[in-house]
């Protein structure tokens, strides 16, 4: 048996031996979305802390009281502040817009604790995230035309340009150092001084909820500091567009000594696990799919050339000297292949919209001898570990809004994926075994719409298939043995423990817990369960959805939203423990593709649990029913460096524990965390 076998082989008999020989287990396991799906990785040891902080943020302190001097305040090399004096609520003075006032010179205020301002006075809060929840510190009114105040002194050894990510549901205004910014957003581009700078922000309730979330990052080309970080391997689909498009949501999968992941917008790339270097580029697009017979016709030939200037781009990419020019013109080629192989079939090469995870937004799966991939647009590919394509297929079904999100899974010789219908391919060859409806096939918003991932499980020694919206199918078949009243849309992927089957539900907010069977009888009857999640008293952007799927460990299920709120359930007796708003550093806009909020499900590595957030910080924590928090990582990262859609690398996908090593997939990058 050779060594990747040999290795993938062990990350499979794991899973067995820590679970044992239950009788939900997949008959022909492969690895892909969370691992084996549950997120655990029990004989990983990854380490606990690690840093990359830009040279501009991390010499920066704050101190919410006047500093009596250079080397006075707390360090903040996250980017979060988190001391504050607060005012409010206040009124705004009569008047029309925005510039409407509720003091006097409101750019100039420098308060002091206990100075009086109307009839409110300012007074210090401690904070233990980035989250301002002025629904607390100061009661939200009925009237929402009042604002909250919070000040705070920032000192850079420096000063020069930053930005700051600013979540809120209000209508927000800045001043630094009396001054508004040149525009405001929720991505606000800032200048602060060399020495103490002055930081007020003016806060509007939203119709709902009352809060802000400021963090400070880097702007530009920024020089870094970095800990604990093996390396940091650049990706090639990066794209500009803040709504879907390059979203990294994909996770790697390990085979070997190599990992695997798709990247913008159709290819599968190789990394070597050791240095984290590109070994090859495999592209599996419309071009890839076309018949003998269409390779007859002109189009073919436009697309053609087109796709020898694509793969110009990759060798010079894995060669390691592409230009960032380089690989935005290769979007533009991308693009225009796409329009190519429309004219040869508009119907089987229709130019579908990008879906918000992007067409490569899906983890792959493997088997251990074979890498089986989907894209956003219906193509499916299997290819060698070395980078051989053995199939491809094109399957057509009528984009959904937001896209098509669901990662694949391999099942009873099967791969199987989910585009309004499931589809099963035959591993060998990649025809299709069977075809089954499981959302109707009109509109962008059908019901029972899944955007979770596939899970492969058994009911006694049938091999069965769970999805988000709580149907189970048969893999022999795709004959549908159970249906859920479900909600529409539902988000977080299904969760398998022995037996028992964890969905969120009622607006991806609520657990429900379903027992499958010892054996399969006719019809399929579950005992139903819902634990009901309390959110109320916690901030919200939109919904207070759960896009992540729990992790259950020892009896307690780890649940994340969308805010950031941990909740910890004890399984048996349905009942929350304990409810934590993190120190996630969380980023919400309407306009962020698959990474409005947290997204990324806890895992478990060795004896740690480890949660991600959107904007590069992770948290380690104990698993229990008390918090206690080990560290807090940062990941600081600028992409699109230049364009207009300069951000901060956006997070989404689950990190993957291998070995001493934990993985972080980035929309830019893929990090490998660990010794050298």
């Amino acid at each position: 048996m050779n060594e990747p076998t040999r290795r993938w082989t062990w990350h499979a008999l794991a899973g067995f031996l820590i679970l044992g020989p239950l009788t939900s287990l997949a008959a022909d396991p492969g690895l892909g979305w969370r691992g084996d799906g549950t997120g655990k990785y029990p004989s990983a040891t990854p380490p606990t802390t690690w840093s990359r902080t830009s040279s501009a943020v991390k010499p920066l302190r704050f101190s919410a009281e006047i500093p009596s001097a250079a080397d006075a305040g707390a360090s903040m090399a996250d980017g979060v502040i988190r001391d504050w004096l607060i005012l409010g609520p206040l009124p705004l003075a009569q008047g029309e817009g925005s510039e409407r006032s509720a003091l006097p010179d409101e750019g100039a205020l420098a308060p002091t604790v206990g100075q009086t301002a109307g009839a409110q006075r300012w007074r210090k809060v401690t904070l233990d995230s980035a989250y301002l929840d002025f629904t607390r510190l100061v009661e939200k009114p009925e009237d929402e035309h009042l604002v909250a105040f919070a000040f705070t002194n920032v000192y850079s050894p420096t000063g020069g340009k930053f930005r700051l990510n600013l979540t809120t549901v209000g209508h927000a205004r800045l001043w630094i150092n009396g001054k508004p910014p040149a525009a405001m957003g929720k991505r606000v581009l800032f200048d602060l001084v060399k020495g103490w700078n002055r930081l007020l922000l003016r806060v509007s309730p939203g119709e709902k909820d009352w809060y802000a979330v400021p963090v400070i990052q880097g702007q530009g080309e920024c020089k870094y500091e970095q800990s604990g970080i093996a390396w940091r391997a650049s990706l090639p689909g990066v794209a500009p567009a803040f709504y879907g498009g390059g979203m990294g949501a994909g996770a790697p999968v390990i085979v070997g000594d190599k990992i695997y992941l798709l990247s913008e917008p159709h290819d599968l790339i190789c990394v070597e696990e050791r240095s984290g270097r590109v070994l090859w580029i495999r592209r599996a697009s419309y071009f890839e799919a076309a018949t003998d017979e269409e390779k007859k016709s002109p189009e073919y030939f436009d697309a053609q050339a087109l796709a020898t200037k694509i793969d110009a781009v990759n060798a010079v990419f894995v060669s390691g000297t592409a230009s960032a020019q380089q690989l935005e013109e290769r979007g533009k080629l991308e693009a225009g292949l796409r329009k190519a192989m429309k004219q040869i079939d508009k119907a089987k090469y229709a130019n579908q919209a990008v879906p918000d995870v992007g067409f490569s937004g899906f983890t792959p799966v493997t088997d251990g001898h074979f890498i089986y991939t989907w894209f956003g647009d219906g193509v499916s590919a299997c290819f060698s570990l070395d980078g051989e394509r053995k199939w491809i297929h094109v399957d057509q079904r009528l984009a959904i809004e937001h896209g098509f999100s669901s990662s694949p899974i391999l099942a009873g010789g099967k791969f199987i994926v989910f585009m309004r219908d499931l589809i099963a391919m035959d591993c060998a060859d990649g025809k299709v075994a069977w075809e089954t409806p499981i959302v109707s096939a009109d509109g962008l918003n059908p019901g029972n719409f899944i955007h979770g991932s596939l899970v492969a499980a058994r009911i006694g020694d049938t091999e069965i298939i769970l999805l988000g919206n709580g149907t189970i199918v048969r893999v022999s078949d795709g004959k549908i043995l159970w249906q859920a009243d479900s909600d529409n849309q539902a988000v977080p992927t299904p969760v398998v423990d022995g037996r028992t089957v964890f969905h969120v539900t009622h607006g991806n907010a609520d657990l429900t817990i379903r027992e499958l069977p010892n054996r399969l009888v006719d019809p399929l009857k579950l005992s139903t369960r819902t634990i009901s999640i309390d959110l109320s008293s916690f901030p919200k952007h939109y919904l207070p959805w759960h896009l992540s799927s729990p992790l259950v460990h020892e009896g307690l299920a780890y649940m994340v939203n969308n805010a950031g709120v941990l909740t910890v359930i004890d399984i048996a007796d349905g009942k929350t423990i304990y409810q934590k708003m993190l120190d996630l550093d969380v980023f919400q806009d309407h306009n962020e593709g698959a990474a409005r909020g947290v997204g990324a499900s806890p895992i478990l590595a060795g004896k740690h649990i480890y949660i991600l957030g959107n904007s590069g910080a992770t948290l380690v924590i104990d698993p229990g029913r008390t918090y206690r928090q080990l560290a807090k990582n940062k990941i600081e990262s600028i992409t699109m460096l230049g364009h207009w859609s300069e951000r901060h690398e956006r997070f989404v996908a689950n990190p993957v524990a291998d070995g001493n090593r934990l993985y972080i997939r980035g929309e830019d990058c893929l990090y490998a965390i660990g010794p050298p």
